[in-house]
């Protein structure tokens, strides 16, 4: 592929990546400012109903929307250790092969995410206390699995280089 295509292609996913970064990090916010006011609250015999519920929900957007990033950045924890212990070709080799492993991994938790949130709006399902519909949640999961799908092509095509710059 040439590189003006790729670049044009990723650009707006890594736009994409981006958004959810701030967007986890609002819902990390999130989850402090419930737990703060919900612990002052319950001093005076109060608190904030379905705060469990609220950083239930903060949790899963800022884990879903931080995984893309982290990909985009190579923050994973890498073995190097096991990848030393090969030649230069054999690291790029074993490389390219997790990397498709791991792209079909998430093509495959994208799918079945789809099919569970379908099931969840098919069944009216809400969450406890505070009555938000749950189907919306497997589909954030599942285009975060896209956006990490997408991110991992671009490590294939483009080896050794981040899609974004921490």
């Amino acid at each position: 592929m040439s590189k003006p295509f790729v670049d044009s292609f990723f650009s707006p996913v890594r736009k994409t990546v981006l958004l959810f970064a701030i967007i986890a990090g609002l819902a990390v916010f999130g989850m402090i400012v419930v737990t703060v006011i919900d612990v002052i609250l319950r001093i005076f015999r109060m608190g904030i109903p379905g705060a469990y519920d609220i950083v239930q929900l903060c949790s899963l957007v800022a884990i879903s929307c931080a995984l893309p990033y982290v990909t985009a950045v190579k923050g994973h924890i890498a073995i190097e250790f096991f990848y030393h212990r090969f030649s230069k070709k054999g690291r790029f080799l074993l490389d390219s092969f997790f990397r498709i492993l791991s792209m079909l991994l998430f093509a495959l938790l994208s799918y079945r995410t789809i099919l569970y949130g379908l099931q969840l709006h098919a069944s009216g399902q809400v969450m406890p206390t505070i009555n938000i519909p749950v189907f919306w949640m497997p589909w954030l999961i599942s285009l975060s699995c896209i956006l990490v799908f997408l991110t991992i092509l671009y490590h294939l095509l483009n080896p050794g280089k981040e899609m974004i710059k921490p």
